[in-house]
């Protein structure tokens, strides 16, 4: 797809870096293509309109996976799309939600150059907006105050699970991941477990050292990509 030389002019003036990946503008998976938008290292440019907008500046964000399996009975296996989908608020309240889908074979296909190449910049993306939104949330936490992550809570100590009951030591927790569980294909399709999004997995272990896990919707963590900064930043195994 080109690129058209209002968002190039655009992009330029907000000195946005190099353009990763070209997505669209869709807040839910399998809606009808509307407009693309472009991500750049350090923000992005959706179309109508051209206006850049940088990551440093997103205050909300919402991240997941939406996975697609279809199949034609007379033409051989499975394939999937993989809908890495999104959704970010800016500190002015714009928001823009967008798509990149990543198309796999009968079996995932890690190596496939447009995957690489989709992933490499959800991850960039992620990372960039994690990074950015760190420090004010790290303050607060060395302030005595929480910070809700949607569904979890974070505070000084560690991660409080879903309902509040459960604390996870930033000491006893490990790194959050994003899991995609694939149905089997060769069972009926009636069989096959259905998934709104990916899971954010949760696992680490509470002040007496009892292991706890959790999996969450990760479209109902918010500013997971911040969490994981913070983790990586506060967890300290004990020697």
């Amino acid at each position: 797809m080109g690129i058209p030389a209002a968002v190039g002019e655009s992009a330029s003036a907000g000195e946005l870096g190099e353009l990763l990946a070209v997505a669209v503008a869709r807040r839910r998976p399998r809606l009808p293509r509307t407009a693309p938008v472009y991500l750049y290292e350090e923000g992005l440019v959706s179309v109508p309109g051209a206006r850049a907008r940088r990551w440093e500046q997103v205050t909300h964000w919402r991240s997941t996976i939406d996975l697609t399996l279809r199949r034609d009975p007379e033409h051989g296996p499975p394939w999937y799309t993989y809908g890495h989908r999104h959704l970010a608020r800016f500190a002015d309240g714009a928001e823009h939600s967008f798509v990149l889908d990543e198309w796999q074979l009968h079996e995932p296909d890690e190596q496939r150059a447009e995957n690489v190449s989709i992933r490499a910049a959800v991850h960039h993306v992620r990372r960039r907006v994690g990074r950015a939104q760190a420090p004010a949330l790290l303050a607060r936490l060395q302030e005595g105050r929480q910070v809700a992550f949607g569904r979890l809570t974070a505070d000084a100590r560690g991660l409080w699970l879903p309902r509040g009951r459960t604390l996870l030591t930033w000491s006893g927790l490990e790194e959050p991941t994003l899991a995609v569980d694939l149905p089997d294909p060769s069972v009926p399709r009636s069989w096959w477990a259905t998934r709104r999004d990916a899971n954010l997995t949760v696992r680490g272990a509470d002040e007496d050292g009892v292991p706890h896990s959790a999996d969450i919707p990760a479209w109902q963590v918010v500013n997971w990509g911040a969490l994981i900064t913070l983790w990586g930043r506060l967890h300290r195994p004990a020697e």
